[in-house]
């Protein structure tokens, strides 16, 4: 049997035709704590990310890790936002634009700020001989936060970053600019990122809470 907790904390159980009801009811009853603290853990991930459910006016949503209320306004001008912590404005003809203008948006400041946090820290690898990347990349991802291909010289990194505190999105470019100069996980791997960012650890400690 295979037991899975996912978004919502919804419970699945799959299992052999074979197996009784009996059966898998039993398996659920003896994995009871398992189960209560996995589904606390999935509702407090995403409680973290906080993505819009509903792009509605007040709904609650987070950019770089702090809260920020939503403001909608449908008018029959241009679609726009205006972020003005705590709040974005996002001004817009109609539902679907106002969907399509937030996440234009998102994917836009996310882009900017790794470009940044690129710029900042590649200096510390051209040191160690690190060429230039060739191309820097978004896309949503389900199970990790980046990806390097060392061979195309290309990083490419989630979208869901977006909802992150900054630190921890610095960890993610300095761990994947690592992964060109050692293109594993290995104890030299490690050593590369933590002579960048001393405190590497703790930050991968807490964006698994994301």
């Amino acid at each position: 049997m295979n037991l899975r907790i996912s978004h919502g904390g919804k419970v699945s159980v799959s299992a052999s035709p074979r197996v009784s009801e009996k059966s898998i009811e039993e398996f659920l009853l003896s994995h009871a704590d398992f189960i209560i603290n996995g589904v606390d853990k999935m509702l407090e991930r995403e409680q973290n990310s906080s993505r819009p459910v509903e792009y509605k006016d007040g709904e609650i949503v987070k950019v770089f890790g702090e809260k920020v209320a939503l403001h909608v306004v449908i008018n029959s001008g241009r679609n726009v936002i205006d972020y003005n912590y705590p709040d974005i404005y996002i001004k817009a003809k109609d539902e679907i634009a106002v969907i399509k203008t937030y996440e234009k948006w998102r994917r836009e400041t996310l882009r900017d700020k790794i470009f940044e946090m690129y710029k900042y820290y590649y200096p510390m690898f051209a040191a160690k001989g690190v060429e230039p990347v060739n191309t820097i990349a978004l896309r949503t991802m389900k199970s990790r936060w980046g990806v390097c291909m060392p061979s195309k010289r290309k990083l490419t990194f989630n979208t869901n970053l977006f909802e992150v505190p900054e630190e921890l999105i610095a960890y993610v470019v300095v761990h994947e600019l690592a992964h060109l100069i050692e293109a594993n996980h290995s104890p030299k791997f490690w050593a590369q990122v933590e002579s960048i960012m001393p405190d590497y650890k703790a930050r991968r400690k807490m964006l698994r809470e994301f």
